[in-house]
């Protein structure tokens, strides 16, 4: 007698092996991740924004580096925006505008635009450009907000201020140094590099330098006591040796980086200090800017 194997039984043997093998790596998947320790809730840092003051200047634009830190770096495993956003022109609820600067006169207006901060990262930076000129006025006020995160969001704007530097006198020929004058809020852990832009009052004609030299722990002259600045080197930032900046041709600015560090001490505000001196195509009246980190803790 002949036997007759039918095709369809040989498939159904086939598939039902198939799903027992995918039954059994289901249970040893869940059971992996039942066993897994979960992931450790990730603590969003808090954005911190300075608070600026700086000198109009006579003609031309200055880009003025805006700074926002972070309270410490990045711990997402992804890139994290935010929002920045010129509110200077948008009214206020009862009656005039949010800032008193005057777009396209006083600075080039930027809308809003987006600011990443990559995994670890810590600082991010954009630039205000802000425009010269020789009337007398009012100091005017930029007012940047930000938004739409996933950091904490504790003060949500930037106050800089365009100081007026006309009607006290005749300037030199030369361009003139405009140190400003800035206030941080220390993070509480990392160190960033804070850059200080030093303007000067109009383009200088021709490639120009200027040194910068940390006069924090030197000690004030007697009678006084103490130091020039009271932040701690090595703990609140990293000290530098004298650096010279330069001014390209055309140019209104160069860059100061300050590595500036945190703690979670509760201490009063700290105070960098950096003087200016050794130029021969730049005017130097005050010789000085003074950094402050400001206590959070």
């Amino acid at each position: 007698m002949s036997h007759r194997v039918f095709a369809g039984a040989s498939v159904i043997r086939s598939t039902a092996r198939l799903l027992a093998a995918a039954s059994a790596i289901a249970i040893a998947a869940g059971t992996t991740a039942l066993c897994a320790p979960a992931e450790a809730a990730v603590v969003a840092p808090t954005i911190l924004l300075p608070n600026m003051t700086v000198a109009e200047g006579d003609s031309g634009t200055a880009a003025f580096t805006v700074n926002v830190g972070l309270s410490a770096p990045n711990p997402f495993s992804h890139p994290v925006t935010l929002e920045a956003v010129d509110y200077t022109a948008i009214p206020l609820p009862g009656g005039g505008t949010y800032g008193n600067a005057t777009p396209g006169s006083d600075y080039v207006p930027f809308g809003s635009f987006d600011l990443t901060f990559k995994p670890g990262q810590q600082v991010a930076r954009f630039t205000i450009k802000i425009k010269g000129d020789t009337n007398v006025e009012p100091d005017e006020q930029i007012d940047v907000r930000f938004d739409d995160t996933e950091f904490n969001v504790g003060d949500n704007d930037i106050d800089l201020w365009v100081a007026n530097d006309d009607g006290a006198g005749a300037k030199p020929s030369k361009p003139l140094l405009l140190p400003p004058n800035q206030t941080m809020p220390e993070p509480d852990t990392g160190c960033f590099a804070y850059n200080v832009t030093i303007p000067v009052n109009k383009p200088v004609g021709a490639r120009s330098t200027v040194d910068a030299v940390d006069f924090t722990s030197i000690p004030l002259p007697a009678p006084l006591v103490g130091t020039y600045g009271d932040a701690t080197p090595g703990v609140d930032y990293k000290t530098f040796a004298t650096t010279t900046l330069t001014y390209a041709m055309g140019s209104r600015v160069s860059v100061l980086p300050v590595t500036i560090c945190g703690d979670t001490t509760v201490e009063p505000d700290e105070q960098i200090d950096v003087r200016f001196d050794n130029t021969t195509s730049i005017a130097v009246a005050d010789n000085d800017i003074d950094l402050f980190l400001s206590n959070n803790d």
